[in-house]
């Protein structure tokens, strides 16, 4: 089952937010990589994700980050490792484009095992 998002870009942090449109009760977040910050709902669902310096991460110029046309983000995690695939589809110059970020981290944080995606719908 997949979840709707939306974003905020914080061009001056560069911090890009993606979180549930759907009411949550925030839990608890676990940073995942030094910039790649995980929340977790009361359900011990993921509902949002916080990507710091964001233009880094994706390899995107920060003035792209207003205008893009989907994401998807599919995370799987079990007990011993969390697996993150992020892609952003960006229209430059009259095409779309993929920025992505695939990340593998172990998951010492005990977070419970889940499998989970979450797009934007335009």
């Amino acid at each position: 089952m997949s979840r709707e998002v939306v974003y905020d870009y914080d061009s001056k942090g560069d911090s890009l937010f993606i979180y549930c449109v759907e009411d949550y009760e925030y839990e608890v977040s676990f940073e995942l990589d030094n910039d790649i910050i995980l929340d977790i709902d009361s359900e011990g669902q993921p509902v949002a994700f916080e990507f710091l310096n964001a233009s880094k991460i994706f390899n995107l110029d920060k003035g792209f980050f207003k205008n893009l046309a989907k994401i998807s983000i599919r995370l799987i995690v079990t007990e011993k490792k969390i697996d993150l695939k992020v892609q952003l589809i960006v229209p430059v110059h009259n095409k779309t484009q993929i920025f992505g970020v695939n990340r593998i981290a172990t998951n010492l944080n005990g977070i419970p095992a889940v499998e989970s995606e979450l797009v934007t719908v335009w």
